[in-house]
């Protein structure tokens, strides 16, 4: 009775043993974790060096991104990590650490003509930072497109600098079109300059005997040059007297 008791309890001491052993090799780390999940850290505000070697200590795998230059970040520091820390993730798993750049000399690219969306798109990857948005009419800049930039193009900057541009308007409604005046005859030619609400300035006369007498020949203000004022246009004729 005594032995049999006793092969009792050593059999359930072993069994005891054995369940225990079996929870804590299979069961729990298939519910927890233990052997294949790893706690991220928040590494954030680290050296680039260092937080790669924490999380390679920890089994990880890690991919640098360099972010371009900006005044809100010490260069060479983690600014952004992905996964989020304190994230539980698998031994393995590729870690994306964000980095702040340094500053790099880079020549201002050209903008003009470009929409205000394509050059917010050029200055980010260029790595240069948008200042001042001003915007004013430009007869010879389609409205909605850059008619400025401060600085110019071709210039060196370092990276994270500010440039400022300003956008067209368009013709404003009070604007005057210089007319081609040149080969119409003077009457002809003053028709179409009060058509243009503008004024006839003074009128000269030069000897040109092979053509028509009163041809216009000249004028002040170059065709196609927009005004904003009605300015007087002086016209140049042809005549066959000396």
């Amino acid at each position: 009775m005594i032995q049999s008791l006793l092969r009792y309890f050593i059999a359930l001491i072993s069994l005891s043993v054995i369940s225990l052993l079996l929870i804590d090799k299979f069961f729990i780390p298939m519910y927890v974790g233990t052997d294949t999940d790893v706690f991220l850290m928040d590494l954030r505000g680290e050296s680039k060096d260092y937080a790669e070697e924490m999380l390679l200590n920890n089994n990880l795998e890690v991919k640098v991104i360099i972010l371009p230059f900006s005044k809100r970040h010490y260069p060479g520091k983690v600014v952004e990590m992905r996964p989020s820390p304190f994230t539980k993730v698998k031994k393995g798993r590729i870690i994306t650490l964000s980095v702040a750049g340094n500053k790099k000399s880079i020549e201002v690219p050209n903008l003009i003509n470009m929409t205000l969306r394509k050059a917010k798109i050029e200055l980010i990857d260029n790595e240069f930072n948008l200042d001042t948005v001003i915007y004013e009419y430009n007869p010879n800049i389609k409205e909605g497109r850059v008619s400025l930039q401060i600085p110019e193009n071709g210039t060196i900057l370092k990276s994270g600098s500010n440039i400022s541009i300003h956008i067209s308007k368009g013709v404003p409604k009070d604007y005057f079109t210089i007319p081609d005046l040149v080969n119409l005859p003077l009457t002809k030619a003053i028709k179409v300059i009060n058509q243009e609400r503008l004024r006839v300035g003074e009128i000269t006369e030069e000897y040109q005997p092979k053509l028509i007498p009163n041809t216009v020949i000249g004028q002040s203000f170059p065709a196609n040059l927009r005004v904003n004022v009605p300015v007087e246009i002086d016209l140049e004729i042809s005549t066959d007297k000396k």
